[in-house]
């Protein structure tokens, strides 16, 4: 069963894209990753989560911080309700003014899934979509062009929402089919 990471804002929750786009992705039994926290990565998990007959996984990669007694802690408010399997990563929330090359939770959320859809987001976003670029993951971004203006040059962006399921159907089928002649 393919990964299908969703990246984009922790504040806003662009629900016209991410409601339809979390109930098509449990629809098709995929599995959801999110970074488990607000916005895009709440409404994505709760319209996945909430998806009648779904078989995927709502998978949440938690940023954490220092904890005395344990080590590392969810950081407050992680992960949303609607995340089925959290993973505590003792790796942060991509900062603001951290260089490009440190490391940060973003890394495991990229690296996890074997196809990203990117809705609009900030920094952490467009961290995201780097870092697809960077190591060949398909990555598609959806909503206004406008909204991803940083990315790098020939990432594709589309407004329609059947151009995003047409595009993870063709490449979970290749991630299928890799899969299948590697066993």
């Amino acid at each position: 069963m393919a990964i299908v990471g969703v990246m984009g804002s922790g504040k806003v929750e662009w629900e016209a894209l991410s409601t339809p786009l979390g109930k098509w992705i449990a629809e098709h039994g995929f599995d959801l990753l999110t970074g488990a926290g607000l916005g895009v990565m709440l409404s994505t998990a709760r319209a996945f989560s909430t998806t009648e007959g779904r078989t995927g996984r709502s998978i949440g990669i938690v940023p954490s911080e220092p904890h005395p007694v344990s080590g590392f802690a969810a950081i407050a408010g992680y992960p949303n309700p609607y995340i089925d399997l959290p993973i505590l990563t003792p790796l942060p929330r991509k900062q603001a003014e951290a260089p490009d090359d440190a490391l940060n939770r973003n890394y495991v959320n990229v690296l996890t899934s074997d196809v990203v859809v990117a809705l609009p987001g900030s920094q952490g976003t467009l961290d995201e979509i780097r870092l697809a670029r960077r190591f060949a993951k398909p990555l598609i971004c959806i909503g206004p062009a406008g909204f991803f203006g940083d990315v790098p040059p020939g990432t594709r962006i589309v407004t329609e929402l059947a151009d995003v399921y047409e595009f993870v159907l063709a490449t979970t089928r290749q991630v299928d089919l890799a899969s299948t002649l590697k066993s």
